[in-house]
């Protein structure tokens, strides 16, 4: 029997929703979340879809397995950046490791701090998935072949994000150096127990992602109707996007960003409905909402370790832990343009729950992000946004301007300038129009969808939280390396687990540690 065992040594103890056991440097993963305890026992479309279902799991994570976007791909990708940062007067540290990036050696990092375990975890339930529905022995195979081929797409398509996750955490931005330093171990089919890989080239990482993303687009097999949770066809092409974007490949991104802008049933949710539409049970949430993970009872949610309890504030109408704010820096954008419906997207932190008038902290502005709203007064209940449209039309505007056109570059921005403010004095021209310009509605867009510091990596920005005492601002005392920061700097790249580099002596540190 083949199972994927090693590549990360940190603890894999749950079988997400099926049972629990006990093990340490371990990556055996036998029960995902199906009951299915080997891929000899996958016989029949039905087996197959139990499988696919835990593969899902895996992306959201459990209360207990929140080191992918049940929590932390969120963290690490915002709370390194300037845009939002810990609330340190209340918060319950459960945000602030990569906030302090106090990190020296590969002990001060673990599995509960690492966005390391469960992308693997998809990946590995990812190829069971794809080696029972391409192997033809699935009884089944004939009648059910339309169903077994779109899972088999599906799971191409998670198995591609999770790779460009592990790629864009731990290994350098593919711009800084096209690729040649090290990314992460590439696993495309179930491995042997006793394999030990070790880490492929940041290019290799790209060239396996994109190889899965275009043979599942190909396929013709992914629905380009909406099921909420699950991947359809416009869903992987803005994935796509997004990796062409990191690539800097500017022609192949805006080529199909178009597509999606023009022939998928998505539509950018208008200032009217903007505020409303976040909360899962409005008419118009999925109007613009391309893939989210789906949270339905308390069965299936992420409870209090979730990424929607660490935004909502601790002393709201439906209560968290309050560690995320939006820094002063970005809520001075934000307000510049008291027009702009996204202003009303945060919440004021208030002292009394009973008085939502008394706004006494952080000079009684709106710091609290309500992307993911309470669903009958629990935000436990809310679903998780991975992919909007807005990304997919900030993502052409900055591509356009990039491949020279400009006038282009204006017409898409202004489809979101468009619908986000009133002011219609904001919009820009072909003549005006910029990068910054641009950068400045993406960050304004998407904040707290875990993109900034991605975004800023790409394109050899330096992260500045504040520079000395007198302009800190919300923000705590912080190191000098923490306070600004580029690509080039130590704190730019995590490190891989220590749990894994000591089991598997072909894995290599990331240098800097």
């Amino acid at each position: 029997m083949k199972i994927l065992k090693t590549l990360y040594a940190a603890t894999l103890c749950v079988a997400m929703t099926v049972s629990t056991s006990s093990c340490l440097n371990n990556w055996l993963d036998q029960s995902p979340a199906d009951g299915i305890e080997a891929e000899t026992a996958i016989k029949n479309s039905d087996d197959l879809a139990n499988v696919r279902t835990g593969l899902y799991a895996a992306v959201k994570g459990s209360s207990s397995l929140v080191d992918y976007y049940a929590r932390l791909m969120f963290i690490y990708g915002d709370m390194r950046g300037e845009d939002i940062q810990y609330e340190y007067n209340g918060g319950s540290g459960r945000a602030n490791t990569y906030y302090y990036m106090e990190y020296t050696t590969a002990d001060n990092f673990t599995r509960t701090t690492a966005v390391w375990q469960m992308p693997y975890v998809v990946i590995a339930r990812a190829n069971r998935v794809i080696q029972a529905a391409e192997s033809s022995d699935l009884t089944d195979a004939v009648e059910a072949k339309a169903t077994i081929d779109q899972y088999n797409a599906e799971a191409k398509v998670l198995r591609a994000m999770a790779l460009f996750d592990l790629t864009r955490v731990y290994g350098k931005p593919y711009t800084q150096d096209q690729g040649s330093s090290l990314g992460v171990p590439i696993a495309t089919s179930p491995l042997e127990s006793t394999e030990k890989p070790g880490r492929s080239t940041v290019a290799e990482c790209y060239e396996t992602i994109e190889s899965d993303l275009t043979a599942a687009i190909s396929s013709n097999a992914l629905p380009e109707t909406n099921e909420v949770g699950y991947v359809n066809l416009w869903a992987a092409k803005a994935l796509q996007v997004r990796v062409y974007m990191t690539k800097g490949e500017w022609s192949k991104a805006l080529l199909v960003a178009e597509d999606i802008i023009k022939d998928s049933p998505y539509r950018l949710w208008s200032p009217s409905e903007y505020v409303s539409a976040w909360n899962k049970n409005d008419a118009n949430h999925s109007k613009e909402i391309m893939f989210e993970i789906s949270i339905n009872n308390t069965t299936d949610w992420t409870d209090r370790e979730g990424i929607a309890y660490l935004y909502a504030d601790k002393n709201g109408v439906s209560p968290g832990y309050g560690d995320v704010i939006v820094s002063k820096n970005f809520s001075d954008m934000l307000i510049s343009d008291p027009s702009d419906i996204r202003n009303d997207i945060l919440l004021a932190a208030v002292k009394n729950i009973n008085d939502p008038a008394e706004k006494v902290y952080f000079d009684g502005r709106k710091v609290y992000i309500n992307k993911m709203p309470a669903v009958n007064g629990d935000v436990r209940y809310s679903n998780v946004p991975l992919l909007r449209l807005s990304e997919v039309y900030l993502s052409a505007a900055e591509a356009a301007f990039q491949a020279g056109d400009l006038n282009k570059a204006a017409s898409l921005l202004n489809e979101i300038i468009s619908n986000r403010t009133t002011d219609a004095d904001k919009q820009v021209t072909g003549s005006n129009v910029t990068l910054d310009r641009i950068y400045i509605e993406r960050r304004k867009e998407l904040v707290g969808e875990g993109q900034r510091y991605f975004d800023v990596m790409r394109r050899g920005e330096t992260v500045t939280r504040y520079t000395s005492v007198n302009n800190r601002d919300w923000h705590d005392v912080l190191n000098e390396d923490a306070r600004t920061f580029n690509r080039d700097s130590k704190k730019a790249l995590p490190l891989i687990p220590v749990g894994e580099i000591n089991a598997n002596p072909n894995m290599e540190q990331n240098p800097a540690y």
